[in-house]
């Protein structure tokens, strides 16, 4: 019996008041490192689901800014080749917009004289030489605001966005049309003088039934010019 408690006194040494205080801090600092371990793969986890979210978010904002340029790309009109203006589906769009607002608006249709004939005789290149005068006049005639469309082979478009009465609309747009051009336009190897001039038709948008009843007037308009 003796040996036997001898040799568990061997097994389980008494230890010192300052051994037993040192074991406990080393057990201590090993549970406060384990707890700071795992705070820290908390902490990174928490990080890595946040950057995971943000990337997620700025991959879809990238996917619908990149389908929003398509569209636009796809179904935003061309500019006119031939003068570099808006087209008659900018036109319809502006007016549309317009006629929304309530705003005082006029829109002035500006057709050609004689154009088909001209085409008939000297052909397109002539045809696109006088498109490109008229073009030029009616440029400088309206006012900066003003925003001018080419609508057809033979017509202008002009959006005038003014508090005018219709009088004093239509006496600037006659003062207009009223200037008779004479184009030097060259054929082959010569040039030829051609007098130019135009027609027009003031519609006050805010008198127009719609933008439907109003491309059908304007279209009809220009169907009347070209049988004259």
């Amino acid at each position: 019996m003796e040996e036997s408690a001898q040799e568990t006194l061997q097994h389980n040494p008494v230890l010192t008041p300052e051994e037993a205080s040192a074991i406990d801090g080393v057990r201590v600092l090993r549970f406060r490192v384990l707890e700071s371990q795992q705070g820290l793969r908390e902490e990174t986890h928490h990080r890595h689901v946040q950057m995971s979210e943000m990337l997620a978010q700025l991959r879809e904002q990238l996917e619908i800014a990149q389908g929003a340029r398509n569209t636009a790309c796809s179904v935003a009109p061309a500019l006119d080749p031939l003068t570099g203006l808006e087209t008659r589906a900018h036109a319809e769009h502006a007016m549309a917009a317009a006629i929304e607002r309530g705003a005082p608006a006029y829109a002035v249709l500006f057709v050609v004289d004689r154009l088909h004939l001209f085409n008939a005789r000297y052909g397109y290149s002539t045809c696109d030489q006088i498109l490109c005068r008229v073009h030029r006049r009616l440029g400088s005639c309206l006012l900066p605001e003003d925003r001018l469309f080419r609508w057809t082979a033979p017509a202008f478009m002009a959006l005038l966005e003014l508090p005018a009465d219709n009088a004093e609309v239509n006496e600037e747009i006659n003062r207009i049309t009223s200037v008779k051009l004479e184009a030097g336009v060259q054929i082959g190897n010569g040039s030829v003088l051609l007098p130019i001039g135009c027609t027009s038709l003031l519609l006050p948008l805010a008198q127009t039934a719609g933008l439907t009843a109003l491309t059908q007037r304007i279209d009809a308009f220009i169907g009347e010019q070209a049988r004259h």
